[in-house]
């Protein structure tokens, strides 16, 4: 009776032992799982605050190409009402020159007599 258990005792310690490394290894490989699981999310928050960065920073370069097409429309804006002005006082020459080569050619009509 004393060897059937110590062979049951012996059987027992074996299979505890099977059954505890058995459970030791699923613990690590769980361990091994939440360890990359973690990995992965602190990599994809570091990705995500890169990302944000950049949308900000893209944001910003925005602003700044819409800020500097505004001022180059009231630039341009600015150039052509400058070119409207100048373009009415070179006709209003235009005028007078031609108002004053008539005057010219009817004083020069009134002197040829003379």
């Amino acid at each position: 009776m004393r060897v059937v258990i110590t062979g049951l005792a012996i059987i027992l310690i074996i299979l505890s032992g099977a059954l505890a490394l058995r459970y030791n290894q699923q613990a690590t490989y769980a361990l091994e799982e939440l360890n990359n699981e973690r990995y992965q999310r602190i990599t994809a928050e570091e990705n995500l605050q890169r990302s944000a960065l950049e949308i900000n920073s893209l944001k910003a370069e925005i602003q700044r190409a819409q800020t500097k097409n505004e001022n180059n429309e009231q630039a341009l804006t600015r150039i052509k009402a400058i070119n409207d002005d100048l373009k009415q006082r070179l006709d209003k020459a235009a005028e007078i020159q031609v108002s004053l080569d008539q005057r010219i050619s009817e004083l020069q009509k009134l002197a040829s007599p003379l």
